[in-house]
């Protein structure tokens, strides 16, 4: 019989976030039937005239609060999860207290939304969970609970069929076992001590505990242990109370894990901006280098120097557009949504296109830009990633190369397996305290060029990652005034 689909009430006067949770559940294939109401009143009079399995709702709306209609939710059994804004943790707490299942906080990027599908998850799993110790509570053979009775020594004298079901041990194996031994093998003896003194002392015991099964898997408890007594007030033994929160604690490490890496989701976004940043700036002092010349030199320039920067110009114009659209591409490499094509790559041909596009910056240092490849030279990688790569590096090396240096742009087979590529300059090097900087994002940083020229610091980063990806390698050598050599290895084939 097929599973039904969880019918969902979800009250959100956010056109918005209405349109954003509806294309969560159709991207992700979300089993709800997801029902709107966009107001107080509105949502009372769906609530009441339809049967739902779970409510969502926003705090503030606009004719009035969540909390109007909250106590009447709750009072039917159904779990109710608010959302609130961000600096209204108050309100979530106070939600808590009146019965609200669970809470979430609005983000500007609707990670809130991406958790509700585990948070309804727990929720519904929590009020099965009540539902059915209420239904069967009257009957203790029937208990969904691990229920352990010991004598007043901690001797176990009674299991019901749930320990039985939940750990394969029955009434033989358990039997006349001590309660603090049950707890000893897979606790830690601080936890253990515990026990022993709050129970002395005549006070109930609570926690989550780790336990093992007949079949040797480890699952969690959540635990109760209470002494009993008689008419007198004489202890007669202690009663356990037990559920097994395993799929609990599974959830809960499921929104801690989504958790982060919705923040490292965050992180890259505003690193993919940064370089954005940089990199568009070489292209652009390009174009605005040979804009300058035409405007103030014109009348002095012949017609085909006039021709040659018109084109100069139209390349770099091209170039920048291909280079945006491989920096949008990087952005969804940090999403996990961008396509890597490895194939192999003409080496030649790509460093040439590096030195073409590099060719205005250089040119207006009186630099020169060389390249020396190994003829037929091809490795296995993206050959988007590795332009970029071999860009970063070449644009970096001009960048603190002084007026009249050079740079070289170097290619050769390391091995059978390995080709090297090296981009050398004679510029300004560095310190090795520096060079252990460069490729971590926690240290990054940026140094003005020979010429003053500035950036974000994360050009490098970009290169790691790119090349690491590529089941490649980048390393540095340097010195303050000898200049830099950057290397990268790249497999020859896949490999």
């Amino acid at each position: 019989m097929d599973k039904k689909n969880i019918r969902l009430l979800y009250i959100e006067d956010d056109l918005v976030d209405q349109m954003a949770f509806k294309r969560l559940i159709k991207e992700h294939n979300l089993p709800f039937d997801l029902t709107l109401a966009g107001s107080i009143r509105a949502g009372r009079e769906v609530f009441n005239a339809d049967v739902f399995d779970i409510v969502i709702s926003d705090f503030l709306l606009g004719d009035g609060t969540s909390f109007e209609i909250l106590p009447e939710m709750i009072k039917t059994g159904i779990p109710v999860i608010m959302i609130t804004g961000t600096g209204d943790e108050d309100v979530a707490v106070k939600a808590i207290k009146m019965g609200a299942s669970d809470y979430l906080i609005k983000d500007v990027d609707y990670g809130h939304l991406k958790m509700l599908p585990l948070v309804i998850e727990s929720s519904l799993n929590k009020k099965h969970s009540d539902d059915r110790i209420k239904k069967l509570s009257m009957a203790v053979e029937q208990s969904p609970s691990m229920l352990v009775i010991t004598n007043k020594e901690g001797l176990i004298e009674y299991i019901n069929p749930r320990v039985t079901e939940i750990t394969g041990y029955t009434s033989t194996d358990i039997l006349g076992t001590s309660i603090f031994t049950l707890h000893s093998n897979h606790n830690p003896a601080e936890m253990v001590d515990d026990i022993a003194q709050t129970l002395l002392k005549g006070q109930k015991w609570m926690g989550n505990t780790y336990h093992a099964r007949k079949s040797g898997e480890l699952f969690w408890e959540s635990t109760a242990i209470s002494p009993i007594y008689d008419n007198e007030g004489h202890l007669t033994g202690y009663i356990r109370v037990a559920e097994d929160i395993t799929e609990k604690k599974k959830t809960e490490e499921a929104i801690k894990k989504y958790s982060e890496e919705l923040r490292e989701s965050n992180a890259s976004k505003d690193k993919m901006f940064s370089i954005i940043a940089h990199d568009l700036r070489t292209p652009f002092n390009g174009l605005l280098a040979f804009s300058d010349i035409l405007s103030n030199d014109f009348e002095s320039l012949s017609k085909d120097e006039v021709q040659e920067y018109i084109e100069v110009i139209r390349d770099l114009s091209r170039n920048t557009f291909n280079l945006l659209e491989k920096l949008l591409q990087w952005s969804r490499l940090q999403t996990g949504r961008m396509e890597f094509k490895p194939s192999a790559i003409d080496i030649d041909n790509l460093t040439k296109s590096v030195a073409n596009l590099l060719s205005a910056n250089a040119k207006g240092k009186n630099i020169k830009l060389s390249c020396s490849v190994e003829e037929g030279l091809q490795v296995f990688g993206d050959t988007n990633m590795i332009h970029a790569v071999i860009r970063n590096l070449t644009s970096n090396a001009i960048k603190f190369t002084p007026e009249n240096g050079s740079v070289n742009i170097t290619a050769l087979k390391l091995s059978d397996i390995y080709a090297e590529i090296a981009v050398c300059d004679n510029g300004i090097g560095m310190k090795t305290d520096k060079i252990n900087k460069l490729f971590r994002i926690e240290c990054q940083h940026s140094t003005k060029g020979t010429k003053g020229e500035t950036g974000t610091g994360l050009g490098l980063l970009l290169c790691k990652e790119f090349v690491d990806l590529n089941n490649g390698t980048i390393r540095v050598e340097s010195e303050p005034g000898a200049g830099s050599r950057f290397i990268i290895t790249l497999p020859l084939n896949e490999n």
